[in-house]
């Protein structure tokens, strides 16, 4: 996608130091490995004021991202305290299709700046593991003096929720199988997610063939009493 339609949205709110947009994004996996997922980009207080001063809505250019989506996904005005902004979601059956729709997003220069920060994303699924790879991209190109400044305009982060035993990347803390990443936006950084499958012998599994064991075994007696 051409870098001016890339960045036309911080272009507009950006310009000065006070603003700050906040992008994040949640993706959920369930054991089949279909989930769901929600695109947020928000607008602090100053950038909204902006808008309205130079005639648009509160939201700015965000409209123009709601104005492309393609059918069938859901979208809302959202507010988060003082920020207010944009909800965009969207269902899927399986890692193929997930990743047909993030593509159909690209293509469009406006709803692409829903994955603005991703370069590069990638889901593997094999019989023993799920993995999810990509790159975050450099949104802007700064030199040393400009990071600190950018750092306080733009705050990223993401989110997967998989299913299976996470190996990678080594936290001393997941909650819930979820490992968010925070998104600098000033380098270019990789990321990966790696879950180990459950086995046949999980706790999950262990337990449910107890049950249909012991339903058998109680049913099997029954049957011997009544002959």
């Amino acid at each position: 996608m051409n870098t001016k339609f890339k960045f036309y949205l911080l272009i507009t709110f950006l310009l000065f130091s006070a603003c700050e947009v906040k992008w994040s994004m949640e993706v959920e996996f369930n054991e089949d490995y279909s989930g769901s997922y929600k695109i947020l980009i928000l607008l602090d207080q100053d950038a909204q004021f902006y808008a309205v001063e130079t005639g648009q809505t509160s939201i700015g250019g965000l409209d123009a991202i709601l104005s492309d989506l393609p059918e069938g996904y859901g979208s809302s005005i959202y507010q988060e305290g003082n920020y207010l902004g944009i909800l965009v979601r969207n269902d899927f059956q399986n890692t193929e299709e997930l990743q047909a729709q993030l593509k159909l997003l690209n293509e469009n220069e406006n709803t692409a700046l829903l994955l603005l920060p991703i370069e590069e994303i990638n889901f593997t699924d094999t019989n023993r593991s799920f993995t999810i790879n990509g790159i975050f991209g450099e949104i802007f190109v700064s030199d040393e003096e400009s990071i600190e400044g950018y750092e306080n305009i733009f705050d990223g982060k993401i989110s997967f929720i998989v299913p299976g035993n996470i190996t990678r990347p080594q936290l001393e803390n997941i909650v819930d199988n979820t490992v968010i990443f925070d998104i600098e936006g000033t380098s270019v950084k990789t990321f990966e997610v790696v879950a180990n499958k459950q086995s046949f012998l999980s706790p999950t599994n262990i337990m449910i063939l107890f049950l249909v064991l012991s339903s058998i075994y109680i049913f099997v007696r029954q049957y011997r009493k009544k002959n």
